[in-house]
């Protein structure tokens, strides 16, 4: 069950804690209970005039002032290890590119940890203006696979458990282009994980980053822009480590909590455009062998040429890829192709000029039939192996990212319960 409501309740008839960034919006929803009988009965007006502006700039200058000599004000130092819960929503998805490796995206990133020092604030109205959060502890997060400086804007609030206890919220709207480091061994039938890295800029011994357990992270999948090369799912995954900060003189390790949605390639383009293409080319290398087995320079003029094309195309390919140092599927099924057209080129060269020199013509008109049955059995042979493993690949993922999606969604639902049993627990 969530432990956490903001202040809220009118049965409690405690003031909430709201945000203002106007004045006027600030000096209106200043409204002290208990003030005295006269005020509580008072009428409001639209608008403030001069003495009740006067006033309201008075309180709240008494009440900073309070702030000030009460000691309410938490060390930006803690000698105990805080836990920051966060959550992490993903508003937008930008494109995905993948020769650059990186991603743009739009997020809402909440974070909160625990503030003994406004637990007094619980039945104290108080303005969020009036709090002066440079002077409280801060873990002081950042988004460590940022390309260059993002946008951000971020706000503080406060909220309140179950057991009465304050909790800093601190909210961030985040948007900016994010590193990826992307896993394209299965190109282009690939899936990759898209992902915010947060790092506390404190030690692991002062932070711990933590998931929220009272709110789950989700993802906007309707406003994913690049859905016609890949498929967004709705699930989010979280995963916590500690990473030493190398270019620090201190050896202090550092909390870092990720969260990561998962995009499947759509593989519609590659297939009909490269696969299709490509076997198309190796499919014309075999009509060589109609030609005279004795006319060595037409055969392997014909094949020279669709080899070359071969490489041609292989060059242009890569271009939708990075510079990276291993194999994908895609460079697998071009260089086979190539190969294939390489053997037959050096199968031409033989027939014409040593095996049809020791043996009749018959013979060897006979063996190079038999080559033809050979190559084009290992053509088909292998096409035919290509798409079962394509296809047991395909399901065994979609399987895969379905029971994910299932626990995804059974956690959600099960997170939702909790808080609505919660309020309306709180309501009676």
């Amino acid at each position: 069950m969530t432990t956490e409501t903001l202040k809220t309740s009118k049965k409690l008839q405690r003031p909430t804690l709201t945000l203002s960034s106007e004045p006027s919006a600030s000096l209106q929803s200043l409204d002290l209970a208990g003030d005295g009988q006269g005020q509580g009965k008072r009428s409001r007006s639209n608008s403030l005039n001069l003495l009740d502006m006067m006033d309201v700039m008075d309180r709240r200058r008494r009440f900073s002032a309070q702030l000030d000599t009460t000691g309410l004000q938490s060390p930006t130092t803690r000698p105990e290890k805080v836990i920051v819960t966060v959550r992490a929503v993903f508003l937008k998805i930008g494109e995905i590119e993948t020769v650059k490796e990186c991603f743009s995206a739009e997020a809402f990133i909440q974070a909160k940890w625990r503030e003994p020092s406004l637990d007094r604030l619980v039945d104290t109205p108080v303005q969020i203006d009036d709090i002066k959060w440079d002077k409280y502890w801060n873990p002081k997060l950042s988004v460590v696979n940022a390309l260059g400086d993002p946008k951000e804007s971020v706000w503080y609030t406060v909220i309140f458990n179950a057991q009465r206890e304050a909790l800093v919220c601190e909210r961030r709207r985040i948007k900016g282009t994010f590193l990826e480091n992307l896993e394209l061994n299965e190109f282009p039938f690939d899936t990759q994980d898209i992902s915010m890295t947060f790092m506390s800029e404190r030690s692991s011994d002062e932070v711990d980053l933590e998931v929220d357990g009272c709110e789950a992270s989700s993802i906007n999948v309707q406003s994913f822009v690049d859905e016609q090369e890949w498929r967004l799912y709705k699930h989010v995954l979280t995963s916590q480590r500690t990473v030493e900060r190398v270019y620090q003189e201190s050896t202090d390790r550092h909390s870092m909590l990720s969260f990561t949605c998962r995009a499947k390639r759509r593989v519609g383009f590659f297939v009909w455009n490269i696969f299709f293409v490509m076997f198309f080319i190796c499919s014309m290398t075999f009509t060589t062998f109609g030609l005279d087995h004795m006319l060595i320079q037409n055969r392997l003029q014909l094949t020279f040429i669709l080899l070359l094309t071969t490489i041609t195309f292989k060059f242009t390919v890569n271009q939708s890829l990075p510079k990276i140092s291993y194999l994908t599927y895609l460079d697998y099924y071009i260089l086979a192709s190539m190969v294939t057209i390489g053997l037959i080129c050096v199968w031409h060269g033989l027939i014409g000029s040593i095996i049809s020199a020791s043996i009749e013509a018959t013979t060897a008109l006979w063996i190079d039939r038999w080559i033809l049955i050979v190559f084009v059995s290992i053509f088909v042979g292998g096409h035919i192996a290509l798409v079962l493993f394509i296809i047991f690949g395909v399901l065994r993922a979609r399987r895969r990212d379905s029971q994910k999606e299932t626990e995804y969604s059974e956690k959600s639902k099960m997170l939702a319960e909790m808080s609505r049993s919660f309020l309306m627990n709180l309501g009676n």
